[in-house]
């Protein structure tokens, strides 16, 4: 099967609203977020907007197949626009470990040639060997890893040009 990237528009807006609690009860292991009273991981919907509102962030849904496998944000860095960054990435768990996500990111930086950037939070160790490993399938060791702060959160951040 294969793996293919969509941009989400509006009309399709609500599929990623739905999978997001998804990826914040996956995040949830590191940030320490409980769900509401209600039992449901909830966010900002208005966070969103600004996917399109602005040229500079594009949302696509990953596909295997004809099976929807989860989605990637794309925007230029807000601290530094000569950067593209992946703002969230989440992959269903039942297409972890198969490639996925890895040709998902092949596919992203092809659309968008240039300096790259991957953030990681500290703790997310499986992460961090997730994006070392699909970094280097692209790009071999021509990668630089840092630590840093995003926003108030230290992160690993892998940095590469495409």
């Amino acid at each position: 099967m294969e793996v293919s990237l969509k941009e989400i528009r509006v009309e399709s807006r609500h599929v990623l609203e739905n999978m997001f609690p998804y990826y914040i009860y996956d995040m949830s292991e590191y940030m320490g977020w409980p769900p509401n009273e209600n039992g449901l991981f909830t966010y900002n919907s208005s966070n969103f907007d600004i996917y399109w509102e602005q040229n500079d962030h594009v949302p696509y849904f990953i596909y295997f197949g004809e099976e929807l496998a989860g989605f990637v944000l794309v925007r230029k860095y807000p601290a530094n626009d000569s950067v593209y960054d992946i703002a969230q990435f989440f992959v269903l768990r039942k297409f972890k470990g198969g490639g996925v996500g890895k040709q998902s990111l092949e596919l992203v930086v092809k659309r968008f040639p240039g300096r790259w950037q991957i953030r990681v939070l500290i703790e997310n160790d499986g992460a961090l060997k997730f994006w070392k490993s699909a970094v280097s399938n692209l790009v071999g060791d021509n990668y630089e890893q840092s630590k840093n702060m995003d926003l108030d959160l230290l992160m690993h951040f892998l940095s590469f040009e495409v």
